[in-house]
């Protein structure tokens, strides 16, 4: 086997292929030097790009729609108390709209909500089963005002009244009617008393 030596012909014959265009022969076995540069290849060894820089540009995704609001509606409680039963007032009145509970004051209430129909149920608060429990299905439209009635009841386990009026208080007569006996029975009372005393 007869060695190869790299000596001034074959530098000389390396610096002519390089003149003339060529690719220079890799000192290393398996690599091959780069050609001319270009535009758009880096230069070997310093990284430098050897042609004018391209500017990137960002791609920004389109936002994606916003959902439309659901159409809603308002309803408004008008809850009131018959004067007969006074101890009523200092009580809240508890409100359950589709399930979900509220408590208010006596009076006018609105309450925002999606159109459709609604399970109303009210009824005054205290004691185990509360006072004047009613429930009704009102309808409420987009965009309108829904207006109901409640009116608790005179006397206990009585149900109250809902509708888009002014309601009337269930068990009005006989509250006044046991009212009126128990005024004559005291007044009664009262006459035997003195009879006895001034006997």
């Amino acid at each position: 086997m007869t060695a190869v030596r790299h000596g001034p012909t074959h530098a000389a014959h390396a610096a002519h292929a390089a003149h003339a265009g060529a690719p220079a022969l890799s000192p290393v076995p398996g690599r091959v030097a780069a050609g001319p540069a270009t535009g758009r290849h880096a230069r070997v060894g310093s990284g430098v790009p050897s042609g004018p820089l391209v500017r990137l540009r960002t791609v920004v995704p389109a936002p994606s729609p916003e959902p439309s609001p659901e159409p809603s509606g308002r309803l408004v409680i008008d809850s009131s108390y018959c004067r007969l039963s006074p101890h009523l007032g200092a009580r809240k009145v508890a409100v359950s709209v589709d399930g979900l509970p509220w408590r208010f004051a006596w009076g006018r209430t609105p309450i925002d909500l999606p159109a459709g129909r609604h399970l109303v149920e009210i009824e005054v608060e205290g004691g185990r089963r509360g006072w004047g429990h009613v429930a009704d299905a009102v309808p409420v439209a987009a965009g309108h005002t829904v207006e109901v009635f409640y009116r608790a009841p005179a006397l206990p386990r009585l149900t109250g009244s809902l509708g888009p009026a002014r309601q009337r208080t269930a068990g009005l007569p006989v509250c006044a009617a046991l009212l009126a006996l128990g005024s004559l029975a005291v007044v009664a009372l009262l006459v035997a008393a003195l009879v006895l005393l001034v006997a």
